[in-house]
């Protein structure tokens, strides 16, 4: 059966337009997710410097190019925890490990909003699972230490905060915890916290 060339030459040019179509889709996700992954990466460092809002709002502009950012989240939850909207908190970090369940810090983060709500037993679980993820984290460390001092077990705590301080001397400085320029901790798990390392020996090597 022969096609008559009144429709071949309409044919033609819609493939072509289709397949124009599917190549600008794939272009335009491609830089979606490029957009993303420079918004992650500059939320990280601000993170690091502990510009947890700027990190926050980074995060938020990374998310509307690619949902399905878990890292996005736990800045997100950081700047609620700092807020001390801890629900709110415990959502994005919750959501984090939705997307996915092996992202240290969102475990790390959930385990500090837990303990300010008063869950020692699961926070302590999540510190434990984000300093095997990340063995080289402080803020893991520093919130397994505190979860061994509140169980009674100083020398295990001791032992663990030498190791946070080993990676960031200044959790040894109550002022660098409570402050804008560090985590910001307040309440009872800064109170908790000073009162270990008033009762922790000082690590030999600081």
């Amino acid at each position: 059966m022969r096609i008559p060339r009144i429709f071949l030459g309409a044919a033609v040019p819609g493939l072509f337009l289709l397949t124009c179509a599917s190549a600008w889709a794939g272009d335009d996700a491609f830089k979606r997710k490029e957009r993303a992954r420079a918004h992650l990466i500059e939320a990280r460092r601000l993170a690091a410097e502990y510009k947890i809002d700027k990190a926050a709002d980074r995060a938020k502009d990374a998310l509307k190019d690619d949902p399905t950012l878990a890292e996005a989240h736990v800045y997100i939850g950081m700047q609620r925890f700092r807020a001390n909207d801890l629900k709110e908190a415990e959502s994005e970090l919750k959501h984090a490990l939705e997307i996915d369940q092996y992202q240290a810090a969102a475990h790390c983060e959930l385990g500090y909003v837990l303990y300010q709500m008063g869950q020692i037993e699961p926070a302590t679980d999540h510190w434990t699972l984000s300093a095997r993820l990340d063995p080289t984290s402080p803020h893991a460390f520093a919130g397994l230490a505190l979860a061994h001092f509140k169980h009674g077990e100083e020398k295990e705590a001791a032992k663990t905060l030498e190791r946070a301080l080993m990676y960031d001397k200044r959790f040894q400085d109550p002022a660098f915890l409570e402050s804008d320029r560090g985590p910001k901790w307040s309440g009872q798990l800064l109170q908790d916290f000073k009162e270990m390392l008033s009762r922790a020996p000082k690590a030999s090597y600081l």
